[in-house]
């Protein structure tokens, strides 16, 4: 899911397109090509397990979970194979390298239009004279990253903080559905997919089923995150936000953290997996998703009036 997740950064790097409909192809072929790599990752490590290398009775999938580190780098290992361990470590250190270096591109840009907008101060909107990209905008998210990583970051691996990252990032996205519809309503996008409503109906209760299925205590670590996050960026750039208007989307927060606590692989596990799937997705649709859009309204309505 943090791979899926990553498509979010074409619509970041996308603003100079000529053509909008190649991000919507974009978009498409890169669902379709990552699907394509996963199910090959996945049937490559289903038929390369050596269960005897890896110390792991045959048959016995939950113990996967336990390997260390990368387990195509333990797979490798558990064979002996030096040539495909070197590999497989050369890509284990560029993989997060790349994708490091695209999300602060991406979020670099995303500064650059928050201080566009006028949510943060127009200092994120200076362009540096020689390379053209927004350099203040770059630093303070250089900065403000590596603050959070290194106060989140679980070492000695980095892959639990990637776990917390894709749980943040999908209780992000899943305003974004929201905002859809707003804009939609206030007439500022117009509608480029049919049916758009069901669809932002079904990314919203997807993006909190994401968020739930990550099981506890992940999901008070991802909201630890977003908390440390607003909060630098309330402090520092003294962001004024409605609080009515957000009230929702705390709620919606509260109300997955305690479903994340007491369903199927919570610290209580007092409701089992399919019904508290349900009631999730039911809940987010039925309460927080039309919940979300008039608040959404209501702003409108304020400034106008």
């Amino acid at each position: 899911m943090f791979a899926f997740g990553g498509i979010r950064v074409l619509p970041d790097y996308a603003e100079e397109t000529k053509d909008p409909d190649k991000l919507k192809e974009g978009i498409i072929l890169t669902v379709l090509g990552q699907s394509l790599i996963y199910v090959l990752f996945a049937v490559a490590f289903v038929g390369a397990i050596n269960w005897s290398g890896l110390g792991i009775k045959e048959g016995d999938w939950s113990a996967l979970s336990s390997l260390p580190g990368n387990p195509f780098i333990d797979i490798a290992s558990s064979y002996h194979a030096n040539a495909l361990l070197l590999l497989t470590v050369i890509i284990g250190i560029i993989g997060p390298f790349v994708t490091g270096y695209i999300y602060l591109g991406a979020g670099t840009r995303v500064l650059f239009a928050m201080g566009r907008s006028g949510y943060v101060p127009k200092v994120m909107e200076d362009l540096h004279h020689k390379y053209a990209i927004p350099s203040w905008a770059l630093l303070v998210f250089v900065i403000v990253g590596a603050i959070v990583t290194y106060i989140s970051s679980p070492l000695p691996t980095i892959y639990g903080l990637i776990t917390d990252s894709v749980v943040a990032g999908y209780l992000g996205f899943s305003v974004n559905p929201v905002a859809m519809m707003v804009l939609r309503k206030q007439g500022i996008s117009r509608k480029i997919i049919p049916g758009g409503a069901i669809i932002a109906g079904i990314a919203f209760a997807s993006a909190s089923l994401i968020v739930f299925w990550s099981g506890w205590p992940l999901v008070p670590y991802a909201v630890l995150l977003l908390t440390i996050g607003s909060v630098i960026f309330g402090v520092i750039y003294k962001i004024k936000e409605n609080f009515t208007n957000s009230l929702w989307y705390i709620v919606y927060i509260a109300f997955l953290t305690l479903m994340s606590y007491i369903g199927s692989d919570g610290a209580l596990n007092l409701i089992n997996f399919y019904l508290a799937s349900a009631i999730v997705a039911i809940v987010s649709v039925a309460v927080f998703y039309p919940w979300g859009v008039i608040s959404g309204m209501k702003e409108v309505r304020t400034k106008q009036n």
